[in-house]
């Protein structure tokens, strides 16, 4: 009886262990679940080391999605268990960021979904990662201007084209966040750069999002989202500029496209121009019709081999819209060697300089101020004459091949006016202060001082020297404590007084022809006289009671030619005008807009040059010469130059 009972005891300790066993949780809490349900998004965005995928889970098979991704291989139906991202839980869809390819490779990709059942597997799908070389361009969205109720200006700039040719920009533009090029957009050209975009087709009072885009062979990159709101009223006119083209030294073609009128009729269109950047239309500038529409301009009046930056215009009732800022540069002239004479501001000092056919030389080193004032060639050989500051004190000195050779100690101030070369031997025209004169007249042969017979207690000064044979010519201005200023010529030490009984004359310049001896300066209050062997002919002016006055004069055959100034009366703003008579009549040079001077003339063949300068509005002269009245600058205005001497070989 003791053994049956401690069996039953068995049994019984038995029976409740495995019922207590029977309730433990071996097994899945919901064994009716099931895998998800999820598809591969195709890849975008692909450059040699990254791409874009994702995938959507549609049903998360009756539990949970705790993970989800995409896993790629190089080889067919990647796992979770080699490369692959995680990108939150739940069903919908996801984006995935793949990193680390190697350029030029085939990948696989699975999106992956994973719940208490399992890990599902979307699609496979597959492409190609570039090259080292290309990826997506990088651009930038420009600010929206220009804003109507119709129309807004926008743009961008493509920095970099990804190592692929960049084959379509623009702008695209919705109402809602991140448009697409697929959708409302502009092509505005190819490659890299900046661009000009018409927003076009707008609703009044909406608020639009605008992209700037840049597509290659890899794909399309996108700019900031850049936010404006299309007015409720008439707005600017829409308009861009045309490329400059046929471009010669004095003119070029130009134009526009009004796009749109800003909801009022445009009353004027066409382009302005100027040496500086983004031109206005109460500058230079035409006017090329009314409306909308594409036109052209003749663009004239221009300086040869000098920038030019050109906008197109268009003026409503609300105002005057610009296009794009395009810079084009003239032509030069052509023809044979052009050598000028002059100076040009490095910003605190003059530096004395020459330029051949508009490539500057510099004789002096910027240190201390300089000027040079004449200009012959002899042979190879370039003689320049002018002078340097020494301390206080002004040295005249010359340059041969940019070589100076001092005429002057630096006691006294001095300056070299004018150099020619006979032969071996080298003429200076000139001054030195004395004793009892801040001014005297002299001349140097070969660097030796020759006197003139001129008063130690007057001041004066050569201005012009000429030589033929053994006869020497200089034309002089005195001007005396009692005495007027006079104009006389000495040749060999005789002088010869000029100034034909006027209070006041002065001689700026000699020239021989073969007996012949020509003078050009001044008389009275400023008026220009030119004399052929000593009789006196005025030069005529465009305003009566006006100055004018002569600084240069040639003789070709018959003809006379004399270069000067005008000043314009009082009443259009007493504005000096650079100007050249031939045969005493009249070409203006300039146009009375800014001052100007005309200091030396000479011809070649049939071809007229004038040396000088014309100051711009920043009050700058800028240092030019002009080929039959078409100027050529030498500076560009950004510091104050001047032209006094030219000579064509």
């Amino acid at each position: 009886m003791k053994q049956i009972s401690t069996v039953l005891l068995l049994a019984l300790i038995s029976f409740n262990c495995t019922k207590e066993m029977s309730t433990e949780n071996f097994g899945p809490t919901n064994p009716s679940a099931v895998l998800p349900t999820i598809t591969t998004i195709a890849a975008t965005s692909i450059t040699n080391t990254t791409a874009s995928s994702g995938g959507n889970i549609t049903s998360d098979g009756g539990a949970t999605v705790t993970a989800r991704g995409v896993c790629w291989s190089t080889t067919t139906n990647p796992v979770i268990s080699g490369n692959h991202t995680t990108n939150g839980t739940g069903t919908g869809a996801f984006a995935s960021a793949i990193t680390g390819l190697t350029a030029s490779t085939v990948y696989y990709v699975r999106a992956y979904a994973t719940n208490s059942a399992g890990t599902a597997y979307g699609n496979e799908i597959t492409f190609t990662s570039t090259t080292t070389s290309t990826a997506l361009p990088t651009v930038v969205t420009a600010s929206i201007s220009s804003i109507t109720a119709t129309n807004a200006t926008g743009g961008g700039n493509v920095t970099a084209d990804g190592g692929a040719a960049v084959t379509a920009r623009g702008v695209c533009w919705s109402t809602t966040a991140n448009p697409v090029a697929t959708g409302n957009h502009t092509t505005d050209g190819t490659g890299t750069g900046i661009f000009t975009s018409a927003i076009t087709g707008l609703t009044a009072g909406t608020t639009y999002h605008v992209r700037a885009y840049a597509t290659n062979s890899v794909g399309t990159s996108y700019g900031d989202d850049s936010v404006f709101t299309a007015t409720t009223t008439t707005g600017l006119p829409t308009v861009t500029t045309t490329t400059p083209t046929s471009i010669a030294s004095t003119t070029a073609s130009g134009g526009g496209n009004v796009i749109a009128d800003g909801g009022a009729t445009v009353t004027a269109r066409g382009v302005c121009w100027s040496t500086t950047a983004n031109p206005v239309a109460t500058g230079n500038h035409t006017t090329d019709g009314t409306g909308t529409g594409v036109f052209t301009s003749a663009i004239t009046g221009l300086t040869a081999n000098t920038t030019y930056h050109v906008r197109a215009y268009a003026t409503n009732s609300v105002g005057t819209a610009y296009g794009a800022d395009l810079s084009f540069t003239t032509t030069a002239i052509s023809g044979p060697d052009v050598y000028v004479a002059g100076y040009e501001n490095n910003g605190s000092k003059d530096v004395a300089k020459y330029w051949k056919n508009g490539v500057a030389v510099n004789l002096t080193d910027g240190t201390n101020n300089a000027e040079a004032n004449s200009i012959f060639i002899n042979g190879t050989d370039i003689y320049v004459a002018g002078w340097e500051m020494q301390g206080t004190k002004k040295v005249a000195k010359y340059w041969k091949n940019s070589v100076a050779v001092n005429l002057t100690d630096g006691t006294n101030n001095a300056e070299a006016t004018q150099i020619i070369v006979v032969g071996t031997d080298v003429y200076v025209s000139g001054w030195e202060a004395g004793a009892s004169s801040t001014s005297v007249a002299k001349y140097w042969k070969n660097g030796t001082v020759v006197s003139l017979p001129v008063s130690a207690t007057e001041i004066s000064a050569a201005r012009s020297i000429a030589v033929t044979g053994a006869d020497v010519y200089v034309a002089v201005t005195i001007s005396g404590a009692i005495t007027p200023t006079s104009a006389i010529i000495i040749k060999n030490g005789t002088v010869t007084d000029l100034s034909a009984g006027f209070n006041s004359s002065a001689a700026r310049a000699v020239f021989l022809q073969g007996s012949d001896v020509y003078v050009a300066g001044r008389h009275g209050f400023y008026q220009a006289t030119s004399w052929k062997n000593n009789v006196l002919t005025d030069l005529p002016s465009s305003e009566t009671n006006t100055e004018t006055g002569a600084y240069g004069i040639f003789v070709s055959g018959t003809d006379v030619y004399v270069c000067g100034v005008e000043k314009t009366s009082l009443a259009f703003g007493n504005i000096e005008v650079a100007k050249y008579w031939k045969n005493g009549v009249a070409t203006n040079l300039t146009n009375a807009v800014f001052h100007a001077n005309a200091e030396a003339i000479t011809v070649f063949g049939s071809d007229i040059y004038a040396a000088g300068y014309e100051e711009n509005a920043a009050g700058n002269g800028v240092a030019k010469y002009w080929r039959n009245g078409i100027a050529a600058s030498l500076t560009d205005g950004t510091k104050d130059a001047a032209a006094y001497s030219i000579i064509i070989k």
